[in-house]
């Protein structure tokens, strides 16, 4: 087996384990789900049988992405990916362990490269498929979304431009129905959005950047905050 390997594993913190399995339509736009590939070892478990299940627009599945995930599956399977011994020795030590599995213990691996973001659940047991590993755009993760009275809405991937409509929006909120939702989980930009809200009452945001560094709860409307 290789000693260097380009793409940096980390394993699964906690509050991550809701993100290795499946999401909804919805939740799979929010952030930008591409697809997944599901891995089975087969007979043995010494194959391998890799199928590919798209949960985004046919769009994101580039060429650029399809090089970068054959990279990607082609470095795991130096590792956790070789066969089901291997799994269960790489699982054994390298933590990552997930709530989750129904029969089993299940484990999850992160790759981040500068424009995906890979996630990879193992479930090292034989008679079930082994392995599924989710594809994200991060490009075409959602910020946030605003809405208003009139039942416009408007969905987010840039945050420079949802930061500018919260603070061009806010201080009219009470005539025009103006709400947003901040789904990112950047802590700077949560952070932001906060101290809008703060500023809008004359208000400093008590909390510092660090405090935003633990994960937001699910949909967390008004930056945290509600008006």
């Amino acid at each position: 087996m290789q000693t260097h390997q380009k793409y940096l594993v980390s394993p699964a913190s906690p509050e991550e384990a809701g993100l290795f399995y499946a999401q909804t339509p919805e939740k799979d736009e929010e952030l930008g789900a591409i697809g997944h590939v599901r891995i089975d070892f087969g007979h043995g478990g010494k194959e391998f049988w890799p199928t590919w299940h798209p949960r985004g627009p046919e769009a994101l599945n580039s060429p650029e992405f399809k090089a970068e995930l054959d990279e990607v599956v082609g470095q795991f399977r130096e590792t956790v990916l070789h066969d089901l011994p291997s799994m269960r020795s790489y699982c054994r030590s390298h933590g990552g362990e997930i709530e989750g599995g129904i029969c089993t213990q299940n484990y999850g691996y992160t790759v981040e490269t500068e424009r995906y973001r890979y996630l990879l659940r193992c479930n090292p047991i034989e008679g079930d498929y082994q392995a599924y590993l989710s594809c994200f755009d991060k490009q075409e993760q959602l910020v946030g979304r605003v809405r208003f009275a009139s039942g416009e809405q408007i969905e987010y991937t840039n945050p420079t431009e949802y930061l500018k409509t919260v603070k061009e929006e806010l201080p009219y909120h009470t005539t025009t129905g103006f709400h947003f939702e901040t789904l990112t989980s950047d802590p700077e930009v949560r952070k932001t959005v906060d101290d809008m809200v703060y500023d809008l009452y004359g208000e400093e945001n008590p909390r510092k950047l660090e405090d935003y560094e633990e994960q937001p709860e699910q949909g967390a409307a008004m930056g945290g905050m509600e008006l």
